[in-house]
């Protein structure tokens, strides 16, 4: 396996993180040679691609596909545990639009890697990553389309080669969890701010499609750990619902899996999860050949 680490994905600065790493299994190990993209959590404030090297190579291991982490701008309080002191540079959409870049740059640049299809992403989020994948899939007006248009790409290039999503433990209404969960407010006004509706209208489950724009869902699976202590269930059925309601219109399918995966962290850590994300990519990728 070749990895390539710290890949400058955009500028960077004092206070952005854009930067990813990429594995890459051997050439014959997958013909299919997808991209998955893999989005981390944390709350939207921690989290680093540094602390998901087991979990990128078992991924490329088990699916023969090329792996990338992304980091992305987090947003961190000048004062710990008190969001409300000074706003963070970076609240939404700042993540989304950081993921946003990533993908552009990974997609215009497979050839200098020369390990994948960029024409077959496979997104992957992990809680507050679920919520970032979740508007790439659902908002490409808002999020890949000015990409597409910085790149010189054609309107729609990048949301096509988004070949389906799997979204884990995902925050998809963030109005909801923090009703849910009153002592997630710091976090929550860290990432978003104090106006209510940027909640709402912030979140993958808020998102009204466009009429007349000829969305088409991606392929999309629902996973959630039956233990998970962070994220309530809900989060996952609900959200489920929701998209079953795009899928019926634009052909494409959605999934939802339980399973006692334990823990919130812990279950990125287990053998089930590796083998449930190659499942989904496997078959995905079959239906494409």
């Amino acid at each position: 396996m070749t990895v390539v680490r710290d890949i400058v994905y955009a500028p960077v600065s004092d206070w952005e993180k854009h930067t990813l790493d990429l594995y890459c299994p051997q050439a014959q190990a997958n013909p299919h040679r997808s991209l998955i993209v893999f989005v981390h959590g944390g709350a939207w404030r921690t989290g680093d691609k540094n602390g998901f090297i087991d979990l990128a190579k078992n991924l490329a291991d088990s699916t023969g596909d090329a792996v990338a982490v992304v980091n992305y701008t987090l947003s961190i309080a000048a004062i710990k545990n008190d969001p409300t002191s000074v706003p963070s540079k970076a609240q939404h959409p700042k993540h989304v639009q950081d993921v946003a870049l990533a993908i552009g740059y990974l997609y215009t640049h497979a050839q200098t890697y020369g390990t994948y299809n960029p024409e077959h992403i496979f997104l992957v989020g992990h809680s507050a990553g679920g919520h970032i994948t979740g508007l790439l899939a659902l908002r490409p007006d808002q999020y890949l389309e000015p990409i597409e248009a910085d790149l010189g790409l054609t309107k729609g290039t990048l949301h096509s080669a988004i070949r389906g999503v799997v979204g884990v433990e995902g925050i998809y209404n963030a109005d909801r969890l923090l009703k849910r969960w009153p002592s997630y407010r710091d976090f929550i006004i860290q990432g978003f701010g104090q106006d209510p509706a940027t909640l709402i209208h912030g979140s993958p489950a808020g998102q009204e499609i466009p009429q007349d724009s000829g969305f088409v869902l991606p392929r999309y699976a629902v996973i959630q750990s039956t233990q998970d202590e962070l994220v309530d269930s809900e989060q996952a059925s609900d959200y489920y619902v929701y998209l079953q309601s795009l899928a019926s219109t634009s052909g494409d399918g959605v999934a939802l899996e339980f399973g006692d995966w334990g823990t919130h962290d812990e279950m990125l850590q287990t053998p089930q999860f590796t083998k449930t994300i190659t499942t989904y990519i496997h078959g995905w990728e079959t239906s494409l050949e």
